[in-house]
C-alpha cells in the first residue's frame, strides 16, 4: 500500500514540475564554478557543465564530481 502511495506522490510532484517547472537548491559546492543541484519537489539531480548549463547528473558525472572536489579541497589546503 505504501508503494502504490509513493508512486502517486512521486507522480503529482513530476506532474508539478513539468507545468511549473523545477525549483532548484545547491546540495553540494563542489569547486567555486562547479555545483550539485536537486529539485525541491521531484528530486531531480542536475550539475553543471563547462559552459554553466545545467544537465542531469549521471553516476559517472557524480564520480568526476567527487574527484574533481578532492583535487580541489588537496589544492586549496596546499596553498593555505
Amino acid at each position: 500500500m505504501k508503494l502504490n502511495q509513493t508512486k502517486q506522490e512521486t507522480h503529482a510532484s513530476n506532474f508539478i514540475c513539468s507545468i511549473i517547472g523545477h525549483r532548484y537548491r545547491e546540495t553540494r559546492k563542489i569547486t567555486n564554478h562547479f555545483s550539485e543541484y536537486s529539485c525541491k519537489c521531484c528530486g531531480k539531480q542536475m550539475t553543471e557543465d563547462t559552459r554553466g548549463r545545467l544537465i542531469q547528473l549521471t553516476p559517472e558525472l557524480k564520480e568526476i564530481n567527487a574527484t574533481l572536489e578532492l583535487l580541489f579541497q588537496r589544492r586549496r589546503f596546499i596553498n593555505s
